[in-house]
């Protein structure tokens, strides 16, 4: 379990540096850390608590990761690293209307047609997103095995 928290770890924390969507009409490539960089997100004490939890879970899964390695129990750590994708996604669908707003966006945001929305993404979306992505459910599963799962 423990190669597999490592592996999900660092795939989700190099999601951090990697390119997560590529457009041809948005001008740069769209990572977390050059939205930091740009300013489109700031860390200050008027920072949303969601975005704490984006920018958390990338740091948990590094620490999942380095504990998994030193071979000590990164279990939890891999269980709340999976986790914020999941509460950042969960939160972005409760208030897509508000979001679609706040960023100006010419199009309806409707979770309830995933297709429609997958649709207008999919062909921007490269190797960050799937980076983070992937390695949140390694992270989450094997969390939960760990965590969850029988004592030995």
């Amino acid at each position: 379990m423990r190669a597999i928290i490592f592996l999900g770890g660092l795939a989700m924390a190099a999601g951090f540096v990697l390119t997560w969507l590529e457009a041809p009409f948005a001008g740069p490539e769209v990572s977390p850390l050059m939205l930091l960089r740009e300013g489109m997100i700031s860390l200050g004490s008027d920072t949303s608590w969601q975005v704490w939890v984006f920018l958390g879970g990338f740091l948990l899964a590094a620490l999942a990761a380095l504990v998994a390695l030193r071979g000590a129990g990164a279990g939890l750590l891999a269980l709340l690293a999976g986790a914020s994708p999941l509460v950042v996604l969960g939160d972005a669908v409760i208030r897509a209307e508000d979001l679609r707003r706040d960023l100006g966006l010419p199009f309806p945001v409707d979770f309830g047609d995933i297709s429609r929305s997958w649709a207008l993404l999919e062909d921007f979306i490269r190797l960050g997103f799937w980076a983070y992505a992937g390695g949140a459910v390694l992270l989450l599963v094997a969390g939960m095995s760990v965590v969850l799962g029988p004592r030995r």
